[in-house]
């Protein structure tokens, strides 16, 4: 015998309130993961000192055979160059595991009806965040090793737009792959 269902007082949030409750919930699951977030916004300054200490080429002068010139420096290229691959290994780790490590959420909440756009968007947005703080402090850094005086919002707009890149193809990844080994195993 079948019985009717009982009546559904449930209602959904819009997909902004939606999205509001899932930013939020990404905010505060970083936020209380204190290795997570020494890690996350000390590794972009680390690799940027360290860059630029190996990347300041001392030329000097007639005068002074030890003083740094900038314009002399041969190897500016090679920093650029190195500061958009660390771009891609930054925005990539912080980004990789973010939906494999949801997938039993993910799961409870298709059940709930939610919107997956409003939880993707909320990933994206958290991740392009991040790795604007990552790609300020390793540019202030570096650019201040180096003095490249002037090009800072040059140089932010490339190498965050290749962090951003970076953070879509990690949570593409995320969301292909099934094992967190496989993940970190591809990123390289």
């Amino acid at each position: 015998k079948k019985y009717p269902l009982p009546e559904n007082n449930f209602s959904l949030p819009s997909k902004l309130e939606q999205f509001r409750i899932f930013l939020t919930r990404n905010v505060l699951s970083k936020l209380t993961n204190k290795q997570y977030l020494l890690i996350t916004f000390l590794e972009a300054p680390i690799l940027a000192f360290i860059l630029g200490f190996f990347s300041k080429y001392i030329a000097g002068t007639v005068n002074n055979p030890d003083l740094y010139v900038f314009s002399l420096n041969e190897n500016l290229p090679s920093y650029l160059f190195m500061a958009v691959v660390c771009a891609l290994f930054l925005g990539m780790t912080i980004s990789a595991e973010e939906i494999i490590k949801d997938s039993k959420i993910i799961q409870r909440e298709r059940f709930l009806n939610l919107s997956r756009t409003s939880y993707l968007n909320s990933k994206i947005i958290l991740m392009f965040f991040i790795s604007a703080i990552q790609t300020i402090t390793f540019l202030i850094v570096g650019n201040t090793i180096l003095e490249i005086d002037g090009l800072l919002p040059s140089y932010f707009i490339i190498i965050f737009s290749t962090s951003c890149f970076a953070n879509m193809l990690g949570l593409n990844i995320s969301a292909s792959l099934n094992s967190v080994v496989t993940i970190y195993i591809l990123i390289p």
